[in-house]
């Protein structure tokens, strides 16, 4: 499944549809590409769809100004470089750590296992931002610039 052109695999999203949003970009000249306008000309919205008027809470945990942090992240490019960087610093770090003298792989090595732990949390850093947990004693072998990035 995709949205705007996007893999949705392994991710959690929420689809809301309401008719007066796309009723208004269907028609939306300057708003939208020729494709997508082409594409909601198409969409046949669904009878359940329009009759649905289900009130839902907000949670009670929910950030009311999570859009301008969102944006914010999006928009912090020096972090957004230092994160693609430490991604693959990471994956060659956890690959150099488990491998042995004799050229063997040591899945069960502490340090391997860290830092491939760190290479997932560097993964969701680049989507939800955040901090990459890391022990201290291997923080070292991160570069200067991506330092900040650990937690």
């Amino acid at each position: 499944m995709s949205i705007a052109f996007v893999s949705l695999a392994q991710d959690d999203y929420f689809v809301m549809w309401d008719e007066k949003i796309v009723g208004h970009l269907r028609f939306a000249m300057d708003e939208c590409t020729t494709r997508t306008r082409n594409d909601l000309l198409n969409i046949e919205i669904p009878r359940s769809a329009c009759n649905a008027h289900k009130k839902t809470r907000r949670s009670k945990c929910s950030d009311p100004k999570w859009l301008s942090k969102a944006q914010d992240h999006m928009l912090d490019f020096e972090r957004q470089h230092a994160g693609k960087n430490i991604v693959g610093k990471l994956y060659r770090l956890c690959f150099d750590a488990s491998k042995r003298e004799d050229g063997t792989y040591d899945i069960y090595d502490e340090d391997a296992r860290a830092y491939a732990k760190a290479y997932n949390d560097s993964l969701d850093l680049q989507k939800h931002g955040g901090k990459i947990n890391l022990p201290k004693h291997l923080h070292e072998n991160i570069p200067a610039g991506c330092q900040s990035l650990l937690g």
